[in-house]
């Protein structure tokens, strides 16, 4: 039956919803497409849905497919403002129906159900679901007057139902939903503590509680954070929260002590300590200083840190190096919960010591007002942090714990490390980003953070340690490891503080070190190669550079059993710092640039995951970019690994850009050397820039960026094979994406490249490309676009039938006409005042750039110009004459808005040629002629430069790169550059006196009615 006649019913709903949950691909086909037909023409639907899951008789299969069809529409449906929403009276019955099944047997169904009164309340609370917190409120209380089996079911789902309607209003930006979720607060606030104290002391004193009771406290416990954080401005000001505030802290030290062993039970108790260390972490993020000044916060803080150092003793006691190797025994096998457990602890303790220094030194900024009651309780609390948490004592105490205990190996990370190196390689690279998940790298930036506010009280005590450790026959090798960490992080700190000389350092300690070949030192030889990397950056002096590429070149040999996979990979990503550094010295680094080449490119043909693969191609990139034109030698190398690597990548497209990125580099350096190298290129920019490839949205970018460069490193006469990729240009044109900028500086440098090919083959599809783009790009686009243009056109000089030629393409695609379009709209916008004012939709930056188009068809050849406006005036109907006086009008009103002195002279060369028409409609316009050469003219002089001079300003540099060449020398041959403005003038001039029967009758005849200020200016140049 068709989906369009079936009626909506009850029993036809059931139907559907049964063919929906079937196991058959086509039933379940036709029952969406039934759904959605019904979703938008019979709003009964949904109150429907609620009654099938509401009906506890039918399958749960089916009772599912109704509650998340349900939650669809709630999310597409309910705003009043949707298309096709819900109307009112279906709203209504589905409110007062959503809390009556409280005692749903499925979780998942009852989950489901949550999510839609969130929603809901998200929406209609307080205005037309007012009632929605005291029935909730209600329910709770009753159910826990007496939790047995079925009120602990009533009550369980209350509160997940609670959980998400709060977790909605908490996520409220609006002032109005925060004021309705505070008002609120107290109540439910006393309301839900009470429930959580009292399950807890149901439970807490027996061994085996009901699980029920352990799930309705962590419920509670998840509703009151969000309540905390959410629900008051300034929770330290509420006794209720201090109150509560000290039974959590009481309960974390009395649930600590039950961790211990396995079995629901504790993975119960542990949940709860989770949850507790979630509620202290968020009230210190999102009320910083509050937090500080609730009873008990300090001790509190003190306590978790306490336990940051009884976790740290434990690693510390584990010992990763000795006779027994690293092999896990069956024990450490059983107490992996216990450590990961102990280690989230431990990992919210540093976060909120943590959360300490960020209170004192980085505050939250903050734009509303502060009262002062805000300010002095502000100043109380950074007074208790500072005398009570971060005095020097305690201070120097937790960077001891830091660097001794959390920045040592432990053994599950030599266990990667020999069974994974790469993976583990790489996972250990990208962990600091993780550092508020992972315990390692939080400790890092903790001891940052730290060092870099407390520099004064850290510095020395940190430089003492150095000291003790930093020769080469002190042998503990992790507890070096830690220290070297440690310096390699406060490099910046130690450099300006303490003067530490990591040069001298480098030469008396690394280099003996990193050339110790006994059990272990490959741990230190990776750590010497991050720490260098560390400290190149912040001072390393030039001299002791090639000390660095040494060491780098010793770490990166294979053949060293010591230099392992893991100390190989360390070192060449380490190296990149090195490579991009301010101070980096060609010269200084090509004695080592064949070698490193070698060892990276067999490094990556060792390795096997794409990550690393990239890795190490971004690190030979670089040396690729800062080489530049010395890479000649080494290039033959990297390029001839490009084939085999784009042939294993596979649908990777990730790692082909990155190869597309190496090669634009290889490309760039090699310069016009880089032709060699076409045969492998070009089929790549094909590739990447072809749309039919599939390959085309994720390689665009990277192709475009590899023609361009290939295009402006190419020498002249153009390879014909690099000429065959220019159809490629205009369906990319075309897209008008992000890329079209790029599309037309590919453009303008084939032009540039090979102008006549351009002309001969290319030029009808090109502007019809123009056509469709002008007028309807930004300004910068836009003056590339009539940029190309104009190189079109200057490429055709003074030849009138290539002028012609290009001129009449520009009008058979439209180019011309939508520019004269664009003047006219101009003008005429300037013709208009008042309430029925016209506005251009041309600006000022546009409008000259198709002036300056004008003009370059004007030097081309005022013959074909003529003929041009001509066209115009018979396309419009206006006539010859008319839209000669409009176009001179507009261009001449214009010239004054002409700031770029290239840009002006072009407009002058262009107004003066045309008195070779030696035409009323020019000779007319001797006033404002007069007034631009005078203008143009005594800028020049009173710049005491001519006027080419002012434009153009030639290096004697021998330019490397075959575009910029090109580029020299069209600017050098372009008329605005070679001709001489004072003697232009002067020619045209006599030669319109002459053509108008001499001087005298010329005077009389033209300069009669010329203002007598503007022709003494003009006169005073000596021109005549």
């Amino acid at each position: 039956m068709d989906a369009d006649s079936v009626p909506l019913s009850h029993g036809t709903l059931l139907e559907v919803l049964q063919a929906a949950s079937s196991p058959s691909q086509q039933l379940v086909q036709s029952a969406s497409t039934q759904l959605s037909k019904w979703e938008t023409t019979d709003p009964r639907l949904w109150s429907l849905l609620q009654d099938a899951y509401l009906d506890q008789s039918l399958p749960t299969e089916v009772r599912w497919i109704a509650i998340l069809t349900l939650k669809n529409g709630v999310d597409k449906y309910w705003r009043k403002s949707a298309k096709n929403s819900i109307p009112k009276e279906i709203k209504e019955l589905i409110r007062n129906r959503l809390l009556s099944s409280i005692d749903e047997q499925s979780p998942q169904l009852a989950i489901q159900n949550a999510v839609i009164i969130g929603k809901i309340s998200r929406q209609d609370y307080p205005l037309d679901w007012p009632d929605v917190f005291p029935r909730l409120t209600a329910i709770i209380r009753t159910c826990s007057n007496d939790i047995n089996q079925e009120n602990a079911l009533k009550l369980t789902r209350v509160l997940q139902i609670l959980l998400h309607v709060i977790k909605e209003q908490s996520s409220g930006k609006l002032p109005r939903t925060r004021a309705n979720l505070q008002t609120i607060t107290p109540e439910m606030f006393s309301v839900l503590g009470n429930v959580y104290v009292r399950c807890v002391d149901m439970w807490a004193p027996t061994s085996s509680p009901a699980p029920e009771l352990l799930l309705i406290s962590l419920l509670c416990l998840k509703v009151l954070r969000r309540l905390l954080v959410s629900g008051f401005e300034f929770p330290n000001r509420h006794e209720s929260v201090g109150q509560f505030w000290q039974i959590l802290q009481q309960h974390l030290a009395s649930f600590l002590n039950l961790t211990s062993g396995t079995g629901e039970y504790v993975k119960g108790i542990r949940k709860h300590v989770i949850h507790l260390g979630k509620i202290f972490l968020e009230m210190s993020r999102l009320h910083q200083l509050p937090f500080f000044l609730l009873p008990g916060s300090i001790d509190l803080v003190k306590s978790y840190w306490g336990l940051v150092v009884a976790h740290g003793e434990t690693l510390a006691n584990t010992k990763p190096i000795g006779a027994s190797g690293t092999r896990r025994s069956e024990k450490d096998e059983q107490d992996d919960g216990d450590e990961e457990f102990r280690e989230k602890v431990a990992l919210h303790g540093m976060l909120l010591f943590w959360g300490c220094v960020k209170a004192v030194y980085q505050p939250t900024p903050t734009y509303r007002y502060r009262h002062n009651q805000e300010k002095e309780e502000r100043a109380t609390a950074v007074e208790l942090l500072k005398s009570e948490l971060l005095n020097e004592q305690i201070l120097i105490s937790c960077m001891e714990v830091l660097v001794t205990k959390y920045f040592m190996l432990r053994k599950g990370d030599l266990e990667g490390w020999e069974e994974d190196p790469e993976a583990w390689s790489m996972a250990w690279e990208d962990a600091s980003e993780s550092w508020e998940f992972l315990i390692r790298p939080c400790a890092e930036k903790l001891f940052m953070d730290l060092v870099a506010h407390e520099k004064t009280k850290l510095a020395g005590p940190l430089k003492q340690v150095f000291d003790s450790c930093s020769t080469p026959q002190h042998q503990d090798i992790l507890f070096k490891d830690a220290v070297y960490t440690a310096i390699g992080l406060a490099a910046a700190v130690l450099q300006q503080d303490v003067n530490l000389d990591f040069d001298a350092f480098m030469t008396n300690t690394l280099v003996p070190e990193v050339q110790i070949s006994q059990p272990w030192y490959n741990i230190l030889r990776r750590r010497v190669a991050i720490l260098i990397g560390q400290w190149v950056t912040v001072k390393i002096s030039v001299g002791s550079r090639p000390t660095v590429y040494k060491i780098y070149q010793h770490l990166l040999e294979k053949s060293d059993p010591q230099n392992d996979l893991v100390v190989r990979l360390t070192a060449a990503r380490s190296l990149k710092y090195a490579i991009n550094d301010w101070d980096f010295n060609i010269e200084g680094f090509l004695p080592f640039a064949d070698d490193m080449f070698e060892k990276l490119l067999g490094l990556m043909d060792e390795v096997e995951t794409t990550e690393t693969k990239m890795a190490i191609l971004n690190v030979i990139g670089k040396m690729i970019n800062r080489l530049d034109e010395k890479v000649e030698p080494f290039a033959e190398r990297v390029v001839e690994i490009i084939p085999p690597l784009w042939e294993a990548t596979g649908e990777e497209h990730i790692f082909k850009q990155a190869i597309l990125v190496v090669l634009t580099k290889v490309v760039n350096a090699m310069r016009e050397k880089s032709v060699k190298f076409h045969h492998m290129v070009l089929p790549l920019i094909k590739f990447g820039v072809e749309s039919g490839t599939g390959m085309q949205v994720y390689l665009l970018e990277e192709g475009l960026e590899l023609w361009d460069v290939t295009i402006k490193n190419t020498p002249t006469p153009t390879p014909h094979a690099l000429l065959e990729l220019v159809p490629y240009i205009f369906p990319l044109a075309e897209m008008g994406s992000e890329t079209l900028r790029k599309v037309l500086e590919i453009t303008e440098s084939y032009i540039i490249l090979a102008p006549r090919e351009m002309i001969v083959h290319y030029r009808e599809p090109l502007f019809m490309v123009f056509a469709s783009l002008i007028g309807d790009l930004k300004s910068e686009p836009n003056r590339v676009v009539t940029g190309a243009v104009e190189r079109v056109l200057g490429a055709a000089g003074n030849d009138e039938e290539a002028v012609q030629k290009i001129v009449k393409s520009m009008l058979d695609s439209g180019f011309l006409p939508k520019l004269f379009q664009g003047v006219h709209g101009n003008w005429e916008a300037r013709q208009t005042t008042g309430p029925k004012k016209k506005y251009s939709k041309v600006d000022g930056i546009i409008l000259t750039s198709y002036f300056q188009v004008l003009s370059r068809i004007v030097l081309g050849s005022t013959r074909v110009f003529v003929g041009v406006v001509e066209y115009i005036g018979q396309r419009t109907g206006e006539g010859f004459e008319k839209t000669m006086g409009w176009l001179l009008d507009e261009w001449f009103h214009h010239f004054g808005n002409m700031g770029y002195a290239k840009t002006r002279k072009l407009n002058l060369l262009a107004f003066t040629k045309l008195l070779e028409c030696n035409q009323k409609w020019i000779l007319i316009r001797l006033h404002e002629l007069m007034a631009v050469w005078t203008d143009v003219v005594t800028e020049s002089d009173n710049a005491q430069e001519s006027a080419e001079d002012l434009i153009y300003w030639n290096e004697e540099d021998a330019m490397s790169i075959p575009h910029l060449q090109r580029l020299t020398r069209l600017t050098n041959d372009d008329p605005v550059a070679s001709v001489d403005t004072r003697q232009w003038i002067k020619h045209y001039l006599l030669q319109s006196q002459e053509a108008n029967g001499g001087g005298e009758k010329f005077a009389s005849e033209w300069l009669l009615n010329i203002d007598t200020d503007v022709l003494k200016s003009f006169m005073k140049l000596g021109l005549v």
